[in-house]
């Protein structure tokens, strides 16, 4: 139970503090009718909203920690979105995306090459929805430009 209220609590002062941030939104143009900054303010207004429900009327409920290789796991796949991030503009899409895939595949328990083939596979085929289907452009790397 404490847990629970900790959790909402945390999210209750995380959303607060974004909403700050949120309100600082200014767009150099009006590409929609209400602007950039109603969205995110009502996604965070409604994420308080819904922990301040659950710091106040959630149930009795017996919290189970999970193991620590589950721990290790999401540690993992928590370093390897940053590194996507970090390597989405500089290796470019293709690249970055073989990568992350092929390593959030390990942390699933797949063999290496079968882990191998799936990544190139996927992030030649998103590229080729991205680019060809919805022509959005994605980056080619700073390192092969």
């Amino acid at each position: 139970m404490l847990s629970i209220r900790i959790f909402a609590l945390l999210f209750i002062f995380l959303s607060l503090v974004l909403m700050h941030y949120g309100l600082g939104i200014k767009s150099e143009f009006s590409y929609e009718p209400l602007g950039p900054r109603p969205f995110p303010l009502a996604t965070l207004a409604l994420i308080a909203l819904c922990n301040v429900l659950l710091l106040f009327f959630s149930e009795q409920t017996k919290i189970q920690w999970p193991s620590l290789k589950l721990l290790q796991s999401l540690a993992f796949l928590l370093l390897n979105f940053f590194c996507y991030a970090w390597a989405f503009e500089y290796l470019g899409f293709l690249f970055a995306s073989a990568i992350f895939i092929f390593f959030v595949a390990l942390i699933f328990g797949a063999r290496v090459f079968p882990a191998l083939v799936f990544a190139v596979l996927c992030s030649l085929a998103l590229f080729c929805l991205f680019d060809t289907l919805m022509q959005i452009t994605l980056p080619q790397g700073e390192i092969f430009a």
